[in-house]
């Protein structure tokens, strides 16, 4: 009697219909759709996932989330869908580029031949951009320029925009799910891993770079979104000659 294939487990992460589908189409899959707003329902399974799919990003904050995915499954690919142009007059697709983990995994190949086979799909109007896809975007470009300043806060950024506090604040939420000052404090962390790498600079001078006026804050903020010590993250990142 001839041995029954396990189904490949699949987390679909904010995906549209269109590329549950897609999925669901797969040979041996099951597939669990999931949104990333609801943070609080990500705990690892047992057994864990064989993959994690993070459909097309409505707005430019997706390598905060990626850095999340990884805490809770360190060992999972990932596929992460973008929309890309294909030429004047033709319709937009959906590629994929998968991210794997640094433990060795003879199925991790398997599983990427086969979610080649239904790459690229065509584009859907469930990837279109939200009405509030600028707004989003200008948040995020005066949190990248302005991170640094320890005073930033949601009053500045909704007046430089301009829009008002209360609908600021509103779009953030419906839209990524988050507070303005929950933004802030994951890009001013995605930041400062970036310079603990480095090792260029201390623990409290990299707190004070990224625009935490407590050191204090900065540790426990460093440790609740990366799972790791700041010390820690610093001494395991690997030296660059």
């Amino acid at each position: 009697m001839a041995e029954q294939k396990l189904a490949r487990r699949i987390i679909a992460v904010d995906c549209c219909e269109h590329t549950l589908a897609a999925l669901e189409s797969l040979q041996y899959s099951r597939v669990t759709s999931v949104k990333s707003r609801n943070q609080a329902k990500f705990t690892p399974d047992n057994p864990s996932p064989d993959l994690v799919v993070i459909g097309v990003a409505q707005f430019p904050i997706r390598r905060l989330f990626i850095s999340q995915l990884r805490l809770i499954f360190p060992t999972v690919p990932l596929l992460l869908l973008r929309r890309e142009s294909v030429g004047p007059g033709q319709k937009d697709v959906i590629r994929g580029e998968f991210s794997l983990g640094d433990s060795r995994n003879n199925d991790d190949l398997e599983t990427v031949r086969s979610i080649r086979e239904i790459l690229p799909l065509a584009s859907c109007d469930h990837t279109s951009r939200s009405n509030n896809y600028g707004i989003v975007r200008e948040v995020v470009r005066l949190i990248v320029e302005k991170h640094s300043d320890p005073n930033l806060d949601l009053d500045r950024v909704a007046d430089e925009l301009p829009v008002s506090r209360k609908r600021l604040s509103r779009i953030l939420n419906q839209e990524l799910g988050v507070s303005f000052r929950q933004l802030l404090r994951s890009l001013r962390i995605e930041e400062a891993k970036q310079m603990l790498a480095s090792r260029q600079y201390s623990i409290k001078e990299v707190a004070m770079r990224v625009g935490f006026a407590d050191s204090h804050y900065f540790s426990r903020s460093f440790k609740e979104l990366t799972g790791l010590n700041a010390s820690e993250f610093q001494s395991s990142s690997p030296l660059h000659n």
